[in-house]
């Protein structure tokens, strides 16, 4: 498989400081199991067409369990569970974008990625 990003991503997207993806992420999901609409961009969802283009390209995860907890409580509209994922250097590629959660991390994943199957649930909001 190529390790190609998608043609209509902006030129420089994802940035260069991005390394490759690597280790467990954590991200809100509305569905159990995990589908494909949970693992769309924001770009690929028509959503938040003013925010930075390389960003909506992006997936937003995070690194720690207890933020995407977090995120869940503030958010709740985000999703009822938390997903776990384990990505290698050929998924993809990850930057640090810290928000308001010190883990929060964009995830950049390669063309052909199947990202709904890396995906398991491990929290669930009761």
């Amino acid at each position: 498989m190529a390790l190609n990003f998608p043609k209509d991503w902006p030129e420089d997207c994802p940035p260069v400081n991005a390394v490759d993806a690597a280790g467990a992420v954590f991200r809100l999901v509305k569905s159990n199991p995990v589908t494909a609409q949970d693992l769309s961009s924001h770009k690929e969802t028509g959503k938040l067409p003013t925010a930075p283009a390389c960003l909506r390209c992006g997936l937003s995860v995070f690194r720690e369990l207890e933020d995407a907890i977090h995120q869940r409580r503030l958010m709740p509209k985000l999703g009822d569970f938390v997903a776990t994922a384990t990505l290698e250097a050929a998924m993809g590629k990850t930057l640090l974008t810290v928000g308001k959660q010190p883990t929060h991390t964009t995830w950049w994943p390669y063309e052909g990625v199947d990202r709904a199957s890396l995906f398991s649930i491990v929290a669930e909001e009761r």
